[in-house]
């Protein structure tokens, strides 16, 4: 391994992006604003990063499913501990809760680590 490619840190953070065909956000600078090598960032981490509300990346849904059940509308049972993170954004929504454009990465960040 080069000494280029030590300095480089591991990236974390899973991101799945949209097509991009209506962005309403800057989804590099939300990227790249994420966490690279943060220790308090779970493995297998993933951020569903859309440009716009209809959340092409996540499959058109604002939060992710944690069960089937959620997936049929009834009360869910919560993500155990070793689960990761998951993370959807479409637009200036986080987790289908309207997040302005300036705070989208430190909001994503705060999820990623809860």
């Amino acid at each position: 391994m080069t000494e280029e490619q030590q300095a480089e840190p591991v990236r974390r953070v899973k991101v799945v992006y949209c097509g991009g065909c209506n962005p309403h956000i800057d989804r590099s600078a939300v990227a790249d604003a994420l966490p690279a090598d943060d220790p308090d960032v779970g493995p297998g981490a993933t951020v569903h990063l859309s440009g716009c509300p209809r959340a092409c990346a996540s499959d058109h849904l604002l939060i992710m499913p944690r069960s089937e059940d959620d997936v049929r509308g009834a009360a869910g049972t919560p993500h155990s501990s070793d689960d990761p993170p998951v993370v959807v954004v479409a637009g200036e929504l986080v987790d289908g809760v309207p997040t302005p454009a300036p705070e989208l990465a430190p909001t994503i960040t705060r999820k990623l680590k809860e």
